[in-house]
């Protein structure tokens, strides 16, 4: 069992297909027996994993800066919800709780996250996991533009390994399963 950091928008995006998939992760998240830590919100992306974690019995905690817990913008019903000062502080948390990321369809916000995790990852400040579920095509852009980092001599093999793209939610539960390698540290840290 693992706490995983879960990366995604405020916001529904164009496509069912979005929601879908973040409900059959965070279905099968739970199923797995992994915790989930994330933005703390109850709308789009987000509010999709924590409603279906939490009509499953599963365990989730939030992380949200104070200036967004607002009635509208944080979920009420996630019970383990961590209100901190600014952005900072809410991704310092969320790292720190994290034995592994999830990316799912989000935004400039979810990029900026992601693009964080993985490069602590590459400057080896942790050895966690790094997987984007890009279904419906979310982020074929931005792994052609990984693989494009790749061919112009600006990451290296081994740094571009460092990020799996899976397109089914299985694939890359599997692959989280096989790859985490640290003691979790759990969501209740």
């Amino acid at each position: 069992m693992a706490c995983i950091a879960v990366f995604c928008g405020s916001r529904d995006g164009e496509r069912e297909a979005f929601g879908c998939a973040a409900r059959q992760f965070a279905v099968q998240a739970v199923q797995r027996g992994h915790r989930l830590v994330y933005g703390g919100g109850s709308t789009g992306i987000m509010g999709a994993v924590a409603d279906t974690v939490l009509q499953h019995q599963g365990v989730i905690t939030g992380v949200i800066p104070r200036f967004l817990a607002t009635r509208e913008l944080m979920h009420p019903e996630v019970a383990d919800m961590r209100v901190v000062p600014d952005m900072h502080a809410r991704k310092e948390l969320l790292h720190r709780l994290a034995d592994a990321y999830v990316v799912l369809p989000g935004g400039f916000g979810t990029l900026e996250e992601f693009f964080e995790a993985l490069t602590w990852r590459q400057l080896d400040i942790h050895r966690k996991p790094v997987g984007v579920l890009n279904c419906a095509g979310a982020f074929a852009a931005l792994e052609q533009l990984c693989d494009q980092l790749l061919a112009d001599g600006f990451v290296t093999e081994s740094c571009r390994r460092l990020v799996c793209f899976h397109t089914e939610v299985p694939d890359l539960l599997t692959w989280l399963d096989r790859t985490i390698v640290t003691v979790p540290a759990g969501c209740d840290s």
